[in-house]
């Protein structure tokens, strides 16, 4: 049972970061916690998955998606898993962070990346 659930996180952060790399907030809200904090650029809140899929929408319609790239994964436990990753964007670079739970996300910030 373990090592299934196991695989199971990567496979759903396989699926996450593809969303990522296609701007499409439909797909990433497919794996969003009926509630998560969200925080876009300044904006933060804990938001409904509707809320957030607007929020990511508009994001990802200001800033198209060039690229996407896991930087780090760690397990913090058998239910908790962190990925940050590097957004690439028509408007700048940005940093992902993204806290899963039970293979749902919890939380999902967006940061300017200041390299």
């Amino acid at each position: 049972f373990f090592i299934s659930s196991f695989f199971t996180s990567f496979d759903i952060t396989d699926d996450v970061v593809m969303a990522i790399k296609q701007g499409k907030s439909s797909e990433l809200v497919k794996f969003f916690d009926e509630k998560l904090s969200v925080k876009i650029l300044n904006q933060e809140d804990l938001l409904s998955k509707t809320q957030a899929e607007a929020n990511l929408k508009y994001f990802f319609e200001k800033h198209v998606v060039k690229n996407f790239t896991v930087q780090h994964t760690s397990n913090i436990n058998a239910n908790t898993q962190f990925v940050t990753g590097s957004l690439e964007t028509s408007n700048g670079k940005f940093r992902v962070s993204i806290l899963l739970r039970r293979n749902l996300i919890s939380q999902f910030r967006i940061e300017n990346d200041n390299e």
